[in-house]
């Protein structure tokens, strides 16, 4: 929501639960990655972020391809 961004940001530095965040450019503005013991801890989380934005939310099914560095 428009003059809410910063509030979003602090939010998710605030969440213990975000293990990590990306900004990024397009329609979403952050992608934030978070580590639950459940899929019931996700509805009072995105409660939160719903008074100051939009969200959209997918879950992760596998990594075929784990974070590696760039050939050198």
């Amino acid at each position: 929501m428009p003059g809410q961004l910063h509030l979003v940001e602090k939010l998710l530095v605030e969440s213990p639960e975000v293990i990590e965040c990306d900004k990024v450019t397009g329609d979403d503005c952050y992608i934030a990655r978070y580590a639950l013991r459940s899929i019931d801890e996700l509805d009072p989380i995105l409660d939160k972020i719903a008074q100051r934005a939009q969200t959209s939310t997918s879950i992760v099914k596998s990594t075929p391809v784990k974070r590696r560095l760039p050939p050198l």
